[in-house]
């Protein structure tokens, strides 16, 4: 008896991971051209925000979150504080290892939607 109940309950939950995949909701991975700015005028865009993804939302959240972090960040940076933004708009942030010079990895968390991007600090 117990090696068919066993055998059974396999089944049954085999069965139920592929539905459970099903309803995970998807990373979508948003635009952030308009987030990013030159060196110097008229150069390339290679400062600001790349990478710009969100996990249980929308891109328009994912981009409005990403610019407030930016305005607030940079404007830490010009009254001489570096100080990374834990919490805005109800997300709250974590630093994630850097995997370039200059960049910070952020993921911020807010219930079950999840939002990340790269930040590159100019150097100048």
């Amino acid at each position: 008896m117990r090696p068919r109940f066993l055998l059974a309950t396999t089944v049954a939950l085999a069965a139920a991971l592929p539905a459970q995949a099903a309803h995970a909701r998807p990373t979508l991975v948003c635009k952030s051209a308009d987030l990013r700015y030159p060196f110097r005028a008229g150069g390339p865009k290679t400062f600001g925000v790349f990478k710009l993804r969100i996990t249980g939302g929308a891109c328009p959240t994912a981009h409005r979150v990403a610019k407030e972090w930016m305005r607030e960040f940079e404007a830490g940076l010009r009254a001489g504080r570096v100080k990374v933004r834990r919490t805005v708009q109800g997300f709250r942030f974590t630093t994630l290892p850097a995997n370039a010079a200059q960049t910070y990895r952020l993921r911020g968390r807010k219930g079950t939607t999840s939002i990340r991007f790269d930040y590159v600090v100019p150097n100048g």
